[in-house]
């Protein structure tokens, strides 16, 4: 299937997916009239990211965040400087990152919602939207579990996840 830039409607090559995978984006915005539409608009990507009013977080394809902006910083209660070369886990104080495996690399990263949905956005460069996910944060033996809504897009070579709600539960 061919992809289309929306904006100059060149076609663009195909996107880097699995072996065997279906891309169905059909249209999308290729990197040179990305550049340009953000240069006219004399925006840099952390200034426009910072626009947005909801939190929004760069994943890169090894599950490391590349930025965030000030709504995502704000929710994390971190700066950019505990973020930025972080794996996501870490930076959503994920019970499970802190175990001696590590984060992305325990027996409960395979089943989490948010690595999943990141990485098979990644890896196909679906997009997905208000995905329910659930995060357990604090440590294994007393994790509270936060319910969230995602959604994914890839842009490039990076995720743009983007947190649609966040509700905590906390334990009775």
């Amino acid at each position: 299937m061919k992809r289309i830039c929306a904006w100059c409607s060149k076609e663009m090559p195909p996107s880097k997916s699995k072996a065997g995978s279906e891309n169905m984006i059909t249209h999308g915005i290729c990197d040179n009239c990305r550049d340009n539409v953000l240069c006219q608009m004399g925006v840099e990507l952390e200034s426009y990211l910072d626009s947005l009013d909801v939190p929004i977080v760069l994943v890169n394809g090894g599950g490391k965040v590349v930025t965030a902006n000030n709504r995502a910083r704000s929710m994390l209660r971190k700066d950019l400087s505990d973020i930025e070369g972080y794996r996501g886990g870490e930076v959503f104080e994920c019970a499970y990152a802190r175990l001696p495996e590590g984060c992305g690399n325990t027996q409960h990263c395979s089943g989490c919602t948010i690595r999943r949905t990141v990485m098979k956005t990644h890896g196909t460069g679906k997009g997905f939207r208000k995905v329910q996910a659930t995060l357990n944060q604090n440590t294994p033996e007393n994790p509270e579990q936060v319910n969230l809504l995602i959604s994914t897009e890839r842009i490039s070579d990076v995720v743009l996840l983007r947190i649609d709600e966040i509700e905590a539960e906390t334990a009775a």
